[in-house]
């Protein structure tokens, strides 16, 4: 279920595209999330996703990344290109190695996912995310389009001044069935 996890900030989402755009459509996709957010009046950090290939070119925003409190961190899975799955990767480590938590970290892969990944991300709290987000699943961009936004939005309309465990539990739950219901094939996991 959830832990007494309690991140003592609101909502306020950074959505860091590390596709570089290996496809085509991936950036595309990122600014139409974000308008999607927006819409939706949830907090953000900038006026669109920023867009890193490297995780060192995550060092010139470190405002950005200390000014969020969720970050949502997407890029390629394992039959990507040859060093896709690994910048995936390299970027999560290089956010636990020099962002100040906590935060709710959320990390999606296109297509593809890698199943180490997600177990690293769901299997213990680290002082950069207590709460954290992966997928279980290769998803498509709908699907993970679909997620993201009403978990967001789920989070952002029930979190007063602070996250929680139990609401980013409930936000998950709301996320899940509505891929549940729109026979969606998409798995994401939580450890809140």
């Amino acid at each position: 279920m959830w832990s007494p996890t309690v991140i003592e900030t609101p909502p306020v989402v950074l959505l860091v595209d590390a596709s570089r755009n290996l496809a085509g459509w991936e950036s595309e996709f990122c600014d139409r999330l974000f308008t999607a957010m927006a819409r939706r009046k949830l907090r953000l950090v900038g006026a669109g996703s920023l867009r890193v290939s490297e995780p060192e070119q995550l060092n010139s925003h470190r405002q950005a990344l200390e000014s969020a409190s969720c970050l949502l961190l997407v890029g390629h899975g394992e039959n990507a290109a040859p060093s896709a799955a690994g910048e995936l990767r390299s970027q999560v480590a290089w956010l636990k190695a020099n962002v100040a938590g906590p935060k709710l970290l959320a990390v999606c892969s296109w297509q593809d996912y890698d199943p180490a990944l997600t177990e690293e991300l769901l299997k213990a709290p680290t002082g950069l995310a207590p709460l954290a987000l992966a997928q279980k699943s290769p998803v498509t961009a709908r699907e993970a389009g679909l997620f993201f936004l009403k978990f967001f939005s789920e989070l952002h309309l029930h979190s007063g001044n602070e996250m929680s465990g139990r609401m980013a539990w409930f936000s998950w739950s709301k996320a899940k069935e509505l891929l549940n219901r729109r026979r969606l094939g998409g798995s994401f996991g939580l450890r809140a």
